[in-house]
């Protein structure tokens, strides 16, 4: 995902929420999809851990800052799917 991120937001998921609740927090701030949504996690910054999102179907960008308990969590889910 290239492009500069236009929207900011913060995560609001708890480390031990089911998977499903996890995307939806990821939830295109548009269209309120999650299932159309690509996400990639940028912690390579220790201090501002956060995952970039794209919504396939609005081509709208955004950022959702995490917690080190969500980042962890986010980073568990990118291990699985990969």
């Amino acid at each position: 995902m290239s492009g500069v991120s236009t929207r900011a937001d913060t995560a609001r998921f708890r480390a031990d929420d089911p998977d499903i609740l996890v995307t939806a927090s990821l939830a295109c701030p548009l269209c309120l999809r999650s299932e159309d949504v690509a996400w990639r996690l940028d912690a390579d910054d220790g201090y501002d851990p956060s995952v970039q999102c794209l919504c396939r179907p609005c081509n709208e960008r955004w950022r959702v800052y995490l917690a080190p308990q969500q980042e962890l969590r986010i980073g568990l889910m990118a291990a699985h799917a990969a």
